[in-house]
């Protein structure tokens, strides 16, 4: 049976409805592209407002849900309270040292050995400045050539510092070892915890093996801007 005049003209309008429907509701999809259905990209605040999110300072207001900001509620003192102490946990610092001297750790070539690590915990993107330092001595009868590195997750991780020291023979030394401290910075970008090791090794395989002493590594961090 042929369909009727009717029968089409309802099937056009369910069409068109359905079209305008979906052409609508893109838009809306881009206008509230946000983490809270109550702050559309067009607030003045939006970027900032988006920073306390990522950065777990804010929450929500609606919980258990947390679908909205309330941007132009009120905010109480226990509110506040909330907001300085995740704020406060938005940054941190860390630190290892070896301050006996007579606790040492040896090069024995070219691989790089361990001398401290620690771990950087940040709940968002932070930036990471870390500070780390060695004492190297090696004997005065040998050249040597070492490298010190401070790198992410393990000696054969991403280094993110570096720093050397060539000694040369000293036969008029009254001593028989030369020592030297080795320093380096570094400032690295994480979105979650992160390992740092600080390293040591020869750089040249001839070089005689060196004994790293007093060492320390830290880290401070903070949300990037």
């Amino acid at each position: 049976m042929s369909e009727t005049h009717s029968g089409r003209f309802r099937r056009l309008v369910w069409t068109v409805a359905g079209a305008v429907a979906l052409v609508t509701a893109v838009p809306l999809a881009v206008i509230a592209a946000h983490s809270f259905d109550d702050v559309p990209d067009t607030n003045e605040f939006h970027g900032s407002i988006d920073w306390l999110k990522n950065n777990a300072v804010t929450i929500g207001c609606n919980p258990p849900e947390n679908t909205e900001f309330c941007p132009t509620d009120t905010v109480t003192r226990e509110q506040m309270a909330s907001f300085m102490r995740r704020l406060a946990q938005t940054q941190g610092t860390v630190g290892a040292n070896v301050n006996d001297a007579t606790d040492t750790i040896t090069t024995t070539g070219v691989d790089y050995v361990e001398l401290l690590s620690v771990v950087v915990t940040p709940t968002a993107e932070a930036t990471v400045e870390l500070n780390g330092h060695v004492t190297l001595a090696k004997p005065t009868t040998d050249n040597g050539a070492y490298q010190v590195i401070v790198a992410r997750d393990t000696c054969t991780g991403t280094v993110v510092s570096a720093a050397g020291w060539i000694g040369a023979i000293n036969t008029e030394a009254t001593a028989t070892t030369e020592a030297t401290t080795v320093s380096l910075t570094a400032s690295d970008v994480v979105t979650a915890d992160t390992t740092y090791v600080l390293c040591a090794a020869e750089t040249v395989d001839a070089s005689p093996d060196a004994t790293a002493s007093l060492r320390g590594l830290t880290a401070s961090w903070g949300p990037t801007s």
